[in-house]
C-alpha cells in the first residue's frame, strides 16, 4: 500500500514544488511515517512461548518478551469493513423514509461530516501535534512548511481511507436510487467535505497554539475537544430537526434558508439537488462556488499563514510529552476525601500501591485526560434535552444513564494505555505473586475517581428534576455499569495498568468499535432496562442481583495469575 500511495503522490510532484515544498524531503518523511504506521512490534503471547524449550535463566521470568514484526493492515481493514457495513445500514434507514432528495442528501452529508470529525478527534488529532520526530527533523535542513505538509498528508491518507469506507454504502445506494452520476458526485463532494473538516479542526488547534502560551495551550486543548464534540452533536441534532417536511413537498426541489450558507453539508446537498431537478439559479451557483472553492482556499490559507511557524511552535509546546504536576489545595482536599473512602475497604499493600499509581496518573497525565474527557461533552447535551423535553423524560433519563455507562467503560479501557508503556518492565522484576491484585487496585481507583463522583452528579440532577422516582433507574444503571466492567474477568488474557502502547498504529480506528457499542449495544441494554423498570420490585431485585454478581466478579480478579497476563 505504501508503494502505491507514493507512486500516486509522485504524479503531483509539480503541485508540491509550486507551493514551495521540498518534495524530496516530503516524500522521504512521508515514506517513513507510512512504514511506521503499517508495521507494528508486538510481544508474543506468553502461552505461545511456553511451548518452546526454555533455559534455566528464562524460567525465572513469568513470560517471554520476544518481539516480532507484524503488519497492522488487517486491523485497519477490519475497521474499514465495519464502517462500510454501517454505512450501508445507515443508507437503508435514510432512504426508507419518505422525504425530499435534499433532506436525504443533507442527512448523508451531515453523517459524513460527523464521522470525519469523530475519527479526526478520536484517532488522528495527535498526528498534527506529535513532536516525537522533532529531534530528527529540526536538526536537518527541512523547512516548517514541508514538515506541516507531511503531517497533513499523513493524516489525510488514513482519514481519507476511513472516510471512503464510511461513504461507500451511501454512494452505492444513491447510485442505485438516483443514478450513477449522483453516486460519483457524492464521493467527490465527500472528499471536499473531508478537506473542510480537517481545515476546521487543524486550523482551530494551530490558531489556538498561536494565540496562547505553550503551558496554557496544553490545558485548554482538552476543553476544546469537549467543546468541539458538543458542537458537532448539537449541529447534528439541529440539522436533523430542520429536515421535517410535509408529504406534498417530497417531489419538489428544496427551498433555500439562510442557515444553509453556514453549513457545509447543505452546500453539497444543494449541489446534487440542483443536478437531480435541473435547477439553475444564483443560489445554487453560490453553493457550487462555496463547495469547490472553499476547501481549496482553506488549505491554501492554512498552508500560507499557519504552516510557517508550525514546527517551531511544536518545539515549545511539547504537548504530548508533558504531565501536569501542579496540585491545588482543592485537589488535595478531594484526594484526601476519596482516600478516606478507599481506606474503608480491606486491601493488600499491592492493591494500595496500584490504587495510588493509577490515581496519580489519571489525575495528572494530560494525554489520559485528552483520551477520556472529551466524551463527557455529550452528557451536557443529554442533560439539556432532559430538562427541556418534558414529553420523553423517561427516554432522556435512560440516554443520560447509559451514555454514562458507555463513557465509564471507555475510561476503564484507557487505564491500560500509556505513552511510557516500556516502563511496565518494572512489573516483571518486582516480587509480585498475584498480578490480579494490581488490577483490583486499578479498578477501585477508577470507581472512586470517576464512577462515584459522576453518579453523584447525575443523581443530583435527576432528583432536582423528578424527585425520588428516578432512584430505581439510577440504582439499576449503576449495577449494570459495574457488571459491564466486571464481566471482563472472563477474558482469556489481561493487561496490567499502563502497559499498552497508546500510540500504536494498530489501535487507529479502534475507537469506531466504541462508537458501534454506543449506537447498538447501549441502546439494546437501555431497551431491556426500560421494560425491567416498569415494576419497582423487579427493578430492585435485578439491580441487587447484578450488584452482588459484579462484586463477586471483581473479587475474582485477585486470582488472576501470570499465565493470563499479556504484556506489550
Amino acid at each position: 500500500m505504501v508503494k502505491f500511495i507514493l507512486y500516486f503522490l509522485d504524479k503531483f510532484r509539480w503541485f508540491f514544488i509550486n507551493i514551495g515544498v521540498d518534495y524530496t524531503s516530503l516524500r522521504a518523511i512521508l515514506e517513513v511515517k507510512l512504514l511506521i504506521e503499517t508495521r507494528g512490534f508486538w510481544i508474543k503471547n506468553p502461552k505461545a512461548s511456553q511451548s518452546a524449550p526454555k533455559s534455566e535463566e528464562d524460567e525465572t521470568f513469568p513470560f517471554e518478551s520476544e518481539i516480532e514484526e507484524e503488519s497492522n493492515h488487517r486491523t485497519f481493514l477490519k475497521t474499514s469493513i465495519i464502517q462500510a457495513v454501517f454505512s450501508f445500514l445507515y443508507a437503508i434507514v435514510i432512504f426508507s423514509v419518505k422525504q425530499t432528495v435534499f433532506n436525504m442528501l443533507l442527512m448523508c452529508f451531515t453523517y459524513m461530516m460527523f464521522m470525519i470529525c469523530f475519527n479526526m478527534l478520536a484517532d488522528f488529532a495527535e498526528v498534527l501535534f506529535d513532536n516525537q520526530d522533532n529531534t530528527t527533523l529540526l536538526s536537518r535542513p527541512v523547512d516548517p512548511k514541508t514538515i506541516w505538509i507531511s503531517r497533513l498528508l499523513h493524516l489525510l491518507i488514513f482519514l481519507g481511507l476511513l472516510t471512503f469506507a464510511n461513504a461507500i454504502g451511501l454512494a452505492v445506494v444513491l447510485a442505485l436510487k438516483m443514478g450513477l452520476m449522483v453516486g460519483v458526485f457524492f464521493l467527490i463532494s465527500v472528499s471536499f467535505l473531508c478537506l473542510i473538516s480537517v481545515f476546521i479542526s487543524s486550523g482551530l488547534y494551530i490558531f489556538l497554539s498561536k494565540l496562547v502560551n505553550p503551558e496554557r495551550f496544553k490545558d485548554i486543548i482538552i476543553y476544546v475537544q469537549i467543546f468541539f464534540t458538543l458542537s458537532l452533536s448539537i449541529g447534528y441534532q439541529f440539522i436533523s430537526g430542520q429536515s421535517k417536511i410535509s408529504v406534498k413537498d417530497i417531489f419538489l426541489p428544496s427551498s433555500i434558508k439562510v442557515w444553509h450558507y453556514f453549513a457545509p453539508p447543505a452546500w453539497y446537498a444543494h449541489i446534487i439537488d440542483s443536478y437531480v431537478y435541473h435547477v439553475k439559479d444564483w443560489h445554487h451557483l453560490n453553493f457550487i462556488f462555496l463547495g469547490v472553492l472553499f476547501p481549496i482556499m482553506a488549505m491554501v490559507l492554512i498552508n500560507k499563514y499557519l504552516a510557517p511557524f508550525f514546527a517551531n511552535r511544536l518545539t515549545s509546546i511539547q504537548y504530548f510529552a508533558t504531565v501536569d504536576t501542579r496540585t491545588s489545595s482543592a485537589k488535595l482536599l478531594i484526594r484526601d476525601f476519596f482516600n478516606k473512602i478507599h481506606k474503608l475497604f480491606k486491601h493488600s499493600i499491592l492493591e494500595k500501591s496500584s490504587f495510588e499509581l493509577v490515581w496519580t496518573i489519571i489525575t495528572r497525565d494530560r494525554r489520559f485526560k485528552l483520551r477520556a474527557y472529551p466524551s463527557l461533552g455529550l452528557l451536557i447535551l443529554f442533560t439539556i434535552r432532559y430538562y427541556n423535553d418534558t414529553l420523553t423524560v423517561d427516554v432522556n433519563r435512560l440516554m443520560i444513564l447509559y451514555y454514562t455507562t458507555f463513557t465509564l467503560s471507555m475510561i476503564v479501557q484507557q487505564i491500560f494505555l500509556s505513552e511510557n508503556w516500556k516502563a511496565s518492565w518494572i512489573y516483571q522484576i518486582m516480587p509480585i505473586e498475584n498480578p490480579g491484585e494490581l488490577l483490583v487496585g486499578a479498578y477501585r481507583s477508577v470507581i472512586i475517581r470517576f464512577i462515584v463522583p459522576l453518579y453523584i452528579l447525575i443523581t443530583t440532577i435527576m432528583l432536582l428534576k423528578e424527585g425520588i422516582a428516578c432512584l430505581k433507574d439510577v440504582y439499576l444503571n449503576i449495577s449494570v455499569t459495574l457488571l459491564y466492567i466486571a464481566i471482563s474477568v472472563f477474558k482469556e488474557s489481561f493487561r496490567l495498568p499502563f502497559s499498552v502502547e497508546a500510540s500504536n498504529s494498530n489501535a487507529k480506528g479502534n475507537n469506531w468499535i466504541r462508537f458501534f457499542n454506543l449506537i447498538f449495544v447501549m441502546p439494546m441494554i437501555g431497551l431491556i432496562h426500560y421494560y425491567i423498570s416498569k415494576t419497582l420490585v423487579g427493578t430492585l431485585v435485578i439491580a441487587t442481583a447484578f450488584s452482588i454478581i459484579a462484586i463477586i466478579l471483581f473479587q475474582q480478579y485477585k486470582f488472576i495469575s501470570w499465565e493470563r497476563i499479556r504484556h506489550s
